[in-house]
């Protein structure tokens, strides 16, 4: 076989994310370096990562830049890439149907390289050259993460496609490009701010199928909800104490512990909590801040992270503050998504019975107004403190 793909280019232009993949790091400590995928050393298509973003490549055409290897006299031949899952027809019936539906979940989303002439002017490396892609299909999923496998084909004027080599890489769709903490610029690999594939990973998976930011808001809410008990809890014993998110975001020790690593420990308070489902929410294209209400207010029962007792918090009175994940202006009209707690979503938040309810896209609302404060507080001072609002870095 004269040819041979030698690399590919996802993120072929990082200053824009139009028509390619936007500018990832995997963690804090290691850069993805383009070309993302190389012959003999990508794999799998875990060694080839690349993030696209469904708003901001909307009505555009997708590229991607390949380079070759020819090992024959100079020539003109016709390259393509086509889906390598599919060949023929396939099983029909119920093996079938489930076939189809994993290829639609978690399948090829960037469709086929399209054919065109590349030049060769004898044996050796070629250009890079630019292929446009069709049929791709990141406006028809939602946030999630794919598998696309090309078999790479070349034929000479009006032959046979040949295959000659094959490909395979990891595909995280995110709703739109992401916001802070995570940055695009600079690109390079001293920039520890740019979306970590690592956090990716998770976030793609808690807000799977999410084809909107609320939606993906409120799955990641409910996702961190739900690692209390066997991963993290809220901190009693320590009086609420801030363990991974201050002054900035320990995401590493986050990652490490919901990977079931000691991580920082068990023990979170409401700070940590907004700063993990605003910061993996941002990485998929929501726009979160971490914010505070106060100060020194009352509470009714609530059923904290990893407990299964109603009570006011630690059976403490009231909170000298509270901080949650919040939207646009951090006021009483906003909506907030906390997942420290359940209120109680009855008629009587004060007392038994209990009506549990996680307020992930909830308005914050004003006294008597029967919205998240009212439901979290009886007391007349806990009140939206927007001057607070961040979005704190990641290390």
């Amino acid at each position: 076989m004269p040819l041979r793909l030698d690399a590919i280019k996802f993120n072929h232009d990082p200053n824009t994310v139009h028509n390619n993949a936007i500018n990832i790091r995997r963690n804090g400590s290691t850069f993805v370096t383009v070309p993302e995928w190389r012959a003999g050393v990508s794999v799998n298509a875990e060694d080839s990562p690349a993030a696209y973003v469904k708003k901001e490549t909307a009505g555009h055409t997708l590229t991607i830049q390949a380079r070759f290897r020819w090992t024959s006299k100079p020539d003109r031949v016709r390259i393509r890439a086509i889906d390598a899952t599919i060949r023929g027809h396939g099983p029909s019936g119920c093996l079938g149907w489930l076939l189809r539906l994993f290829r639609a979940l978690f399948g090829n989303v960037l469709g086929k390289v399209k054919a065109r002439h590349v030049d060769f002017n004898g044996p050796g490396l070629s250009a890079w050259e630019t292929f446009e892609l069709r049929k791709t299909k990141l406006h028809k999923v939602g946030v999630g993460i794919h598998i696309t496998s090309w078999r790479w084909q070349y034929r000479r004027r009006r032959g046979h496609w040949k295959d000659f080599d094959t490909s395979s890489h990891r595909i995280y769709v995110l709703l739109e490009t992401p916001t802070a903490p995570w940055q695009q610029a600079p690109y390079n690999s001293s920039n520890t701010q740019l979306p970590w594939t690592e956090v990716l990973d998770k976030a793609c998976g808690w807000a799977f199928g999410a084809v909107d930011r609320d939606t993906a808001a409120k799955q990641i809410t409910q996702m961190v909800y739900d690692l209390g008990h066997s991963v993290i809890e809220y901190d009693c014993p320590g009086g609420g104490s801030t363990r991974y998110a201050y002054p900035d975001f320990d995401c590493t020790a986050f990652l490490e512990r919901i990977a079931g690593g000691p991580g920082r420990g068990q023990y979170v308070n409401c700070t940590d909590c907004a700063t993990f489902v605003s910061t993996f929410a941002n990485a998929v294209g929501c726009d979160l801040w971490q914010s505070r209400m106060g100060w020194g207010f009352q509470l009714n029962p609530l059923l904290a992270i990893g407990s299964s007792t109603w009570q006011t918090a630690c059976g403490w009175s009231g909170f000298s503050y509270h901080e949650i994940p919040w939207k646009d202006a951090c006021g009483a009209p906003d909506r907030v998504y906390d997942a420290c707690l359940q209120v109680d979503n009855d008629a009587d938040p004060t007392s038994a019975p209990h009506t549990g309810l996680l307020p992930a896209n909830m308005v914050f609302g004003t006294p008597g107004s029967g919205d998240y404060r009212d439901k979290l507080s009886p007391s007349g001072n806990c009140d939206p403190q927007p001057s607070t609002r961040v979005r704190r870095s990641v290390f």
